[in-house]
């Protein structure tokens, strides 16, 4: 099954609860890929290569939120 894993703005104080489920459930289903938005923190195994959208940007100006 293809799956996107979008993590948005997860920090490196915590990245057992997210980011590191997160690239496990990509290395493990070849269908699967890891986008992450952060600014100044987008980053991702070398093993997720190919298989990973990096956005090293503000949440708020890629994801402008209409009312």
């Amino acid at each position: 099954m293809r799956v996107l894993y979008w993590e948005l703005g997860v920090g490196g104080n915590t990245p057992v609860i997210v980011k590191y489920p997160f690239w496990n459930a990509v290395g493990a289903n070849g269908s699967a890929a890891y986008a992450c938005v952060n600014l100044g923190e987008a980053c991702a195994p070398k093993a997720l290569e190919g298989r990973s959208i990096l956005v090293d940007g503000d949440i708020a100006s890629i994801l402008p939120m209409t009312s």
